[in-house]
């Protein structure tokens, strides 16, 4: 059966009928689909325009010079070729190399191949050249119908998928520009953040040194004042004398500890980490600078090492710090007893025990004792003036050093901390 096609409107060699203006995509019933009929043989060309009628495809275009392939794809973007292989001029082959330059890797356009040339050669030529299905003339229909279904059928798909990339590909580009967008204020917030904590420690420098300078000179006249007049002091008198000097140096040590947490929460604490000997820099100028204080308040003091050494890498500020609040608390919530600092030394590091027989805390203060201005009892510890700093930097200094914390107490009978510092490596 021949199927003759519509009254079309004819050009040179070329006829074209019903062009889309735009191209869009394939839908799913394939009959918008652009087609494009390449042969030398009008007859052919004829029966291959009546079954796209007949079946229910609009947008079809033909030629019979294959010169004009090139121009027509570009013009006509077909999403099926029907293509001859023998013709002259250029051939099939030709064409489909020539079609090769202008479509993209990634996209999928089908190329059904019609011929009279049945040869092994011919066909494996063409399929390894571009074409997606070979049938040979005379057509069957019948089969060729089916062929066109499949075919415009995954391009429908592909076409499909594509659209979807390019849907997330523009997804994508809208949120990296609302990330860069966002980043850009998140740097600008930064930078405000930054500026703010430089003031802030600015501040807080300047507040230590208006509060320190005036303090030490106050104790400095103040010692000078008692040393003077000493003979001539009741012990009364001599008691306040060493009041003042002990509040002087609480408020010095008060303003110490905010600085100090202040530069670690706003990131302006720079450590240094060096080698140094703990037990020497460190321990033993505690025990030098407490010994009689301890001793005043009526408690024994214990120290027990048995190295001539105990040699650490870290930040001996920082590190200094956390053994003066670790002591200072020991003294302030040990009313009898003992304190007591133990050093010793294993393959892996140096370990340091202090430990008294104070206050203790309980195991429910123990799971905030870490943070700032936290109490184990608000009233018991009034009298002491504890504002809830000492522990917190304790362990922000620990962190910083990694040293291992570990802490045992019980209400009434005492705490233990436990420091250990791995060996240098």
């Amino acid at each position: 059966m021949r199927y003759l096609g519509k009254e079309v409107r004819r050009k040179s060699n070329c006829i074209i009928n019903k062009r889309r203006k735009d191209k869009t995509l394939v839908d799913s019933t394939l009959k918008n689909a652009n087609i494009l009929i390449v042969d030398d043989q009008q007859s052919n060309i004829d029966v291959l325009t009546g079954l796209l009628d007949a079946k229910g495809y609009a947008n079809y275009t033909t030629t019979k010079d294959s010169r004009e392939v090139i121009s027509l794809f570009e013009e006509y973007k077909p999403d099926l070729l029907l293509l001859d292989l023998s013709m002259p001029h250029i051939t099939g082959f030709q064409v489909m190399m020539q079609l090769k330059v202008l479509i993209p890797d990634n996209t999928y356009f089908p190329i059904l191949i019609l011929t009279a040339d049945l040869t092994p050669e011919s066909k494996q030529k063409a399929l390894s050249s571009g074409a997606s299905d070979f049938l040979a003339k005379p057509f069957d229909l019948i089969e060729v119908d089916l062929r066109i279904k499949n075919l415009l059928r995954a391009r429908y798909f592909h076409q499909q998928l594509e659209n979807q990339n390019l849907i997330l590909e523009e997804k994508v580009k809208e949120r990296t520009i609302e990330l860069e967008k966002i980043n850009i204020e998140l740097m600008s917030d930064k930078e405000q953040v930054e500026e703010s904590n430089k003031l802030k420690s600015e501040f807080l420098n300047q507040m230590s040194h208006e509060i320190r300078s005036p303090m030490n000179s106050f104790l400095s006249f103040t010692n000078i004042l008692r040393e003077e007049i000493k003979e001539k002091l009741t012990p009364d008198l001599l008691d306040y004398f060493d009041g003042i000097d002990s509040t002087g140096h609480r408020l010095i040590r008060t303003v110490d500890l905010i600085l100090n947490i202040s530069e670690m929460q706003v990131g302006t604490y720079e450590p240094s980490f060096r080698e140094f000997d703990l037990q020497k820099e460190i321990i033993e100028k505690i025990i030098n600078d407490n010994l009689k204080l301890i001793q005043d308040k009526g408690l024994k003091f214990n120290f027990f090492s048995n190295l001539s050494e105990a040699v650490i890498v870290g930040d001996q500020y920082s590190i200094y710090q956390i053994f003066v609040s670790l002591i200072d608390n020991s003294i302030k919530y040990t009313k009898k007893g003992s304190i007591s600092i133990y050093v010793s030394k294993n393959e892996q590091g140096i370990n340091v025990t202090i430990d008294d027989t104070g206050m203790g805390i309980s195991e429910e203060f123990m799971k905030i004792m870490y943070h700032p201005f936290i109490q184990n009892d608000r009233e018991n510890y009034k009298k002491f003036d504890e504002i809830g700093l000492g522990l917190s930097l304790v362990k922000k200094y620990c962190d910083m050093n990694r040293i291992a914390l570990t802490v045992e107490s019980k209400n009434d009978i005492g705490i233990k901390f436990s420091l250990f510092f791995s060996s240098p490596e």
